[in-house]
């Protein structure tokens, strides 16, 4: 086995694999989309599962109380902060939505955000511009199609409320400079809410150092996680000056006739119904990708990315839809004479699992480069050279 990080070992690879049964079916390369789970992952559910089948769920969540707490520690680990920064969600739009829309904001005050935005944030956005009179500013590419940094910087002013920026776009690998961002908006005094879908897992993330105030993410991408749950990171001083759009008995408590009292912790944007076995299987993935190690997994990931960039180049007919700086774990392309839509469906038929992301996922980006949709590939540290090479052989084929 060649191509892998420093520290990636052959028995790392073959561990790995043989924790992950879905790996037996087919070549999965949907990871941004939807990884596979690890056995450790699995068992956990499995075991939550049994508990509220023989006892019920209020006895099943009474007696792994302290499991589904030690989900809090196992992302404060991961990514930096207190327990009681987090807070569990149904997802991590569930988690987004909940805090841009807790942010107060009046007519003529405006948000900054970037052109890689996401479309479930962007019509947010749109929503509150409408309803709110805010105004939304883009900050865009620069000539070298990176984020103009000098233009984020100038759009803050003192009628911004928010920087509101997406760490990973899902329609290519180019990186945010997140941490520069945060500079520009500690400078400025102004909240810096960070999506960080789809890095968390595959890169680095450590949210102080980051310097965000607000940050989401989910399970099911890259972390490999259960699907149905995500989670936000909120620091105390984001908590004192928002206003939580909806309170539920997780969130406050009824006091008298006429009172309540909110939570002071992250947790005052949860709600009392969830999916305790996902929380169960969120934390055994957490705590699966600590244990493997993060600098090594996400090196391997960075390395698997190398590798199919390269060998796409050598495809007749691919046409690259990633900015030449892209680096991360999702990789886009054409290929001429195709659909994407057709590539994905021969694919299949293969055993190799790829997606498509259209123009409505990352409009500002794609519609600007012309681009209404393409093929999305996204190596997970599981794959193996073998079957990158396995997939190019097949797209060359097509």
């Amino acid at each position: 086995m060649t191509n892998m990080a420093a520290n990636f070992t052959d028995s790392d690879l073959m561990r790995v694999r043989d924790d992950t049964p879905g790996l037996s079916a087919r070549v999965h390369l949907d990871n941004c989309g939807s990884a596979l789970m690890p056995r450790a992952v699995i068992e956990a559910q499995q075991r939550y599962f049994d508990l509220e089948i023989q006892y019920g769920g209020y006895v099943a969540q009474e007696q792994q109380s302290e499991g589904l707490a030690r989900v809090y520690a196992s992302l404060a680990s991961l990514l930096g902060g207190k327990t009681t920064d987090y807070a569990i969600t149904s997802s991590a739009v569930d988690a987004w939505t909940k805090t841009f829309y807790s942010i107060l904001m009046q007519p003529g005050d405006n948000i900054v955000t970037a052109y890689t935005e996401y479309c479930a944030n962007y019509v947010a956005f749109l929503q509150r511009a409408k309803r709110d009179g805010i105004e939304i500013r883009v900050a865009r590419a620069g000539e070298d199609g990176t984020l103009d940094l000098a233009q984020l910087d100038e759009l803050v002013d003192s009628r911004t409320k928010v920087i509101a920026v997406t760490q990973v776009p899902s329609s290519s690998g180019q990186v945010l400079p997140v941490e520069e961002i945060g500079k520009i908006a500690k400078a400025k005094d102004v909240l810096y809410l960070l999506d960080a879908c789809q890095a968390v897992g595959q890169l680095p993330v450590n949210f102080e150092a980051i310097g965000c105030d607000m940050a989401t993410g989910t399970s099911r991408k890259f972390l490999r996680g259960p699907r149905g749950i995500g989670f936000l990171y909120i620091t105390e001083k984001a908590r004192r000056s928002i206003d939580p759009v909806v309170l539920t008995n997780q969130a406050a408590t009824w006091t008298g006739d006429n009172t309540y009292s909110m939570r002071e912790d992250a947790g005052v944007f949860e709600a009392w119904e969830r999916s305790c076995v996902n929380q169960m299987g969120f934390g055994a993935a957490i705590d699966y990708f600590l244990e493997q190690g993060v600098e090594k997994m996400t090196g391997q990931v960075r390395v698997l990315s190398d590798h199919l960039r390269a060998g796409l180049r050598d495809v007749p007919g691919v046409i690259p839809t990633c900015q030449a700086d892209a680096r991360a774990g999702i990789i886009t392309f054409n290929k001429h004479g195709f659909k994407p839509i057709e590539i994905k469906t021969a694919l299949e038929k293969q055993g190799i699992a790829v997606q498509v992301a259209g123009i409505f996922h990352t409009r500002l980006d794609l519609g600007a480069r012309g681009i209404e949709d393409a093929v999305r590939i996204s190596p997970h540290y599981y794959n193996s050279t073998n079957e990158l090479d396995r997939f190019l052989t097949a797209l060359e084929a097509l």
